[in-house]
């Protein structure tokens, strides 16, 4: 994608998507901002873009938009994929840019349900969302969240923790790219890694397994 005015339609892009962030009625923890994450996710997304190619306009427009849509009903992702077809529209960005941007937007949730063919900035989205949150920010997060509930304590965080890395370290089967699943894999093993030196520092074990 080449555009004379594309610093500017990404700039704009930024702004639109944070005010439609903001407006969301979508619950989250306070310290779980849609906005942050979605700077997070665009900074996972460039790092498997230098490695794996594809059109880093399409991705970086793709993830702007791709956590602006929420009504407590309706698949977000195809929500916030009309946001982005209207802005795009408002932008007068060419139709086969904006198709490829709501393409991608409508397939970056759906990681259990891959659609074949799909365009290699598809599947860097898919990735680069699941990777935010993953390994070392999944413990903080886990703590920080254990902090608002009754009675927290260093176990229950530990608890949290432990519980959701279980889930998580089986999938790594729904990375889309090579890259995406290196990454995942580094992240797991952070995780284990810091979640047997938890054990050890509440005295749980006297050994370090990992």
């Amino acid at each position: 994608m080449k555009d004379n005015n594309l610093s500017n339609i990404i700039a704009l892009a930024w702004e639109e998507a944070k005010a439609l962030i903001e407006n969301q009625s979508r619950y989250s923890h306070p310290f779980r901002n849609r906005f942050e994450h979605t700077g997070r996710v665009l900074n996972w997304a460039k790092r498997i873009q230098a490695i794996e190619g594809g059109d880093l306009e399409i991705i970086t427009l793709t993830v702007i938009f791709h956590d602006t849509g929420w009504d407590g009903q309706n698949d977000h992702a195809l929500i916030g994929a009309e946001h982005a077809r209207q802005f795009l529209l408002g932008q007068g960005v060419k139709a086969e840019v904006l198709n490829r941007v709501v393409s991608a937007i409508e397939t970056h949730n759906k990681r259990q349900q891959p659609k074949p063919n799909l365009p290699h900035e598809n599947l860097i989205v898919m990735d680069a969302d699941r990777l935010d949150e993953l390994g070392v920010t999944t413990l903080v997060w886990d703590a920080m969240a254990t902090a608002l509930e009754d009675d927290p304590s260093f176990k229950k965080a530990l608890s949290k923790s432990q519980h959701f890395y279980e889930i998580a370290k089986d999938e790594i089967n729904l990375m889309q790219t090579e890259t995406g699943r290196k990454f995942y894999g580094e992240r797991i093993k952070i995780w284990e890694q810091c979640l047997a030196q938890f054990r050890y520092e509440l005295g749980e074990t006297n050994l370090i397994s990992t």
